[in-house]
């Protein structure tokens, strides 16, 4: 895997996948697609493990040690009322949290890389996710708008149909969340699609959506089952080591140290569980007759 490998993207017209019509009416496994993701992951773990941690955990976990306590404790009751004054007090905030971010979708997409361009290195893996972090950032930003646009449009319908108050905000809720599903679900493949192509944000957006026509519920079946599955796996092992971190720190006198190395574990927990996700996506990516474009 770590043989240098080359990142030369063939052209095609508009950038579309060779077989993208194929997609549509390609069968999708949730079976295989887990699979694959297990397989993938036992093989590259030694390269998938670093990056994980460096850009996944290792900035979260920063940021967690060195929060003050009253900010730290305020994020556990977040309410509209709450943020603003948070904010104030920390204008810091922010910033590092979008900085943060950032550095995240950087460790994404390099897993993404790793996961989708045969013979890639690490270190070209990363090049091509700074390269191509932007666009991915960019069409990020357009779905997060549209979004809001649609959720205005809906509260303006809302409004002039003088519905009670109580009515109108559940009835908007529900509305939010079901837009953020489908989006979340139809864009699924959004970074293996940035990462194959050449296709700028509105493009790219374009074709993931295209890619993953037809197939909405067995993709959400494939997310529900890695995120419930991973979700039981981090709680449950967080659980028993965080005790066993916390006893032993009790036990030498340094319960901040077990409390420190809980958090630790945590979040290293986390960066592996997204690191697995993105390599699913790109399992996704793949059945759905995506284009890989780098060899």
């Amino acid at each position: 895997m770590q043989a240098k490998a080359s990142i030369a993207f063939a052209q095609a017209p508009d950038d579309k996948p060779a077989n993208w019509e194929n997609a549509r009416v390609k069968q999708l496994s949730i079976e295989d697609s887990l699979q694959w993701t297990q397989r993938f992951v036992a093989r590259e773990w030694k390269l998938l493990l670093p990056v994980a941690f460096a850009f996944m955990a290792l900035p979260q976990l920063a940021m967690d040690l060195l929060l003050p306590p009253r900010i730290a404790a305020a994020f556990t009751t977040l309410t509209p009322t709450t943020v603003r004054p948070l904010l104030a007090s920390a204008p810091w905030l922010a910033p590092l949290a979008a900085l943060i971010q950032l550095i995240a979708c950087v460790g994404g997409l390099s897993i993404v890389a790793l996961a989708l361009v045969p013979r890639v290195s690490v270190s070209e893996a990363l090049g091509l996710a700074v390269r191509r972090l932007l666009i991915f950032v960019a069409a990020m930003i357009l779905m997060i708008l549209a979004g809001l646009l649609a959720a205005t449009f809906v509260e303006i319908l809302l409004q002039l149909a003088r519905l009670s108050l109580a009515s109108a905000q559940g009835v908007l809720v529900g509305v939010i969340l079901g837009i953020g599903l489908v989006f979340s679900v139809r864009l699924i493949v959004l970074a293996p699609v940035v990462v194959a192509s050449r296709a700028g944000p509105i493009a790219a957006i374009h074709l993931a959506w295209d890619l993953t026509a037809g197939a909405f519920w067995r993709l959400l079946g494939a997310m529900l089952v890695y995120c419930i599955g991973g979700a039981v796996v981090v709680s449950a092992s967080a659980f028993a080591l965080g005790t066993i971190f916390v006893l032993a720190g009790n036990a030498v006198g340094m319960p901040d140290l077990g409390t420190d190395l809980s958090a630790i574990y945590l979040r290293l927990a986390l960066a592996l569980f997204w690191a697995g996700f993105n390599v699913l996506i790109v399992a996704l990516y793949r059945q759905l007759g995506g284009s890989i474009r780098g060899t």
